[in-house]
């Protein structure tokens, strides 16, 4: 009799033990951010405009739950830049967002990049590149192109650019018919796995293979460049999960 309450003792204690620890470790395989727009984080969100490397917390605005990220004539396009989040091999990082967007007139380029980078403080700041280099190595750009009127270097005119890294030298994109004025899901996923993306939007999927990442940190930035008046991005919920899916051995 004693030798089963002791046996019973085992196995509880073990099942116990075995418990907490598949608990934590499930935690410490899914890091969540998500952002319903009714306040903006600014410890997660830096915004400012498109020709000015100072922060402006007047550069995007919220209106009942719904991020709005304009042009604004005297001051130019806002942007939106996350973060640097930390990451490891064996994560898939997804973005999620729901989101309209609105193009003025014939010279619109709003876009939806990620960035890795290997410093956690990393802000803009100039460089003898472009400006948008100081936020790390772009990783990839998804970008919503209505421009009608002057010669692009990018494929497409009226589209949406899906672009890696190297789509200039490999031919690496999909160009994709546009929306405009109506509401739609967004979902792009890097796996650091296997190097590839996936870009889904209202219900339609699309894949390129990318560089793989050897750095700590990624970053999302958000745009609606243009020329004129009239471009508006508008998100009403956006959710990043970084999830690690390495098979164990």
């Amino acid at each position: 009799m004693k030798k089963l309450i002791v046996l019973i003792l085992f196995v509880t204690l073990s099942f116990l033990i075995y418990s907490y620890g598949f608990k934590s470790n499930q935690q410490d395989t899914l890091t969540v951010y998500s952002f319903d727009f009714e306040t903006l984080d600014k410890t997660f969100w830096t915004t400012g405009y498109w020709d000015d490397l100072s922060r402006q917390n007047d550069a995007v605005a919220l209106d009942g739950g719904v991020l709005k990220v304009g042009v604004d004539p005297r001051l130019g396009a806002g942007y939106l830049l996350s973060k640097p989040i930390p990451i490891r091999e064996g994560d898939v990082i997804t973005l999620k967002r729901r989101v309209r967007i609105s193009s003025g007139d014939d010279m619109f380029n709003g876009g939806l990049a990620m960035f890795q980078t290997s410093d956690e403080n990393l802000i803009p700041q100039a460089s003898s590149g472009p400006w948008v280099r100081s936020f790390g190595d772009g990783v990839f750009l998804v970008e919503y192109s209505r421009d009608l009127l002057s010669v692009q270097d990018r494929p497409g005119r009226d589209v949406i650019r899906f672009l890696a890294a190297d789509w200039e030298y490999n031919n690496n994109y999909q160009l994709i018919t546009p929306i405009y004025d109506r509401w739609y899901d967004e979902t792009i996923t890097f796996d650091t796995r296997s190097s590839q993306m996936t870009y889904s939007i209202d219900g339609k999927t699309y894949r390129l293979n990318s560089y793989q990442l050897d750095r700590s940190y990624i970053r999302f930035f958000m745009h609606a460049y243009g020329e004129g008046v009239g471009h508006l991005l508008e998100v009403d919920s956006l959710e990043i999960t970084v999830e690690y899916k390495k098979a164990k051995r």
